[in-house]
């Protein structure tokens, strides 16, 4: 359903050693205006009506009734050229304003 990558795992892994954080999800979810996604993301107790998976190691939780619009995103950590910083990136094809990441071009070896 949503694909956390490597960096982001590693990253959400990291805050997982908080006291705090210790018996709880991570747990995703969007806001949805009339012109955008709002995504959320942090540690909750699991719901008996929410869909519980795992993904590179990460437990996750997200309420039922966002399926639809949480379905296929994939979650990143890199570089945000925008903030300037680093961040994790929803990249959601069901977000109206999704654009996919342009592709790294190779450096030319001639």
């Amino acid at each position: 359903m949503i694909t956390i990558t490597e960096r982001a795992a590693e990253e959400i892994k990291l805050s997982t050693q908080n006291p705090d954080t210790q018996g709880l999800q991570m747990r995703f979810a969007v806001e949805k205006t009339d012109t955008e996604f709002r995504y959320l993301m942090g540690f909750d107790q699991r719901a008996d009506s929410d869909i519980h998976l795992r993904s590179n190691g990460v437990e996750y939780v997200f309420a039922y009734a966002q399926k639809e619009l949480l379905s296929g995103m994939v979650v990143d950590f890199d570089e945000i050229s925008v903030e300037g910083g680093y961040g994790f990136i929803f990249m959601n094809p069901n977000d109206p304003n999704y654009e996919p990441p342009a592709e790294k071009l190779a450096p030319d070896k001639n």
